[in-house]
């Protein structure tokens, strides 16, 4: 019979992690909801006679899906710009998120853990950018 082995090492992340993924998180939702909210508004208060299928047939936003486009609605304060700036940030955030856990699993020596994260990165990165523009 053999003798039972001893219990694996606890390779759990310290505390920090975990609280400053946790902060990228609730910074980006939060900094992301205010803008879209403000814009939003904003919005509302600029085009009060606007219904939902006039804006939503028009695409406010697509004129800023490229950065020479944001940059310059930005520039001059165009509210659109701030909306789109906002989704933006809405999106990058879980994205960031991925990125923050594969730097605190890889500085853990968690290799399958890395492993994972890096390839819901690279899927993320896939969709956006190979299949995205198809849907566009």
């Amino acid at each position: 019979m053999t003798a039972p082995s001893a219990p694996p090492a606890d390779r759990r992340l310290p505390d920090a992690a975990y609280r400053r993924m946790t902060l990228v998180l609730r910074v980006g939702l939060l900094t992301s909801l205010a803008i879209v909210l403000a814009s939003f508004f904003a919005y509302l208060l600029t085009n009060p006679n606007a219904t939902s299928g006039q804006v939503l047939s028009s695409n406010p936003i697509l004129t800023y899906l490229s950065l020479g486009g944001l940059a310059a609605g930005l520039a001059r304060g165009s509210l659109e710009a701030y909306l789109t700036l906002g989704l933006l940030v809405l999106l990058a955030t879980p994205i960031l998120r991925v990125v923050t856990g594969a730097y605190y699993f890889a500085r853990g020596r968690e290799r399958t853990m890395t492993a994972v994260t890096i390839t819901v990165f690279a899927l993320i990165l896939f969709g956006l950018l190979v299949l995205g523009p198809y849907i566009r």
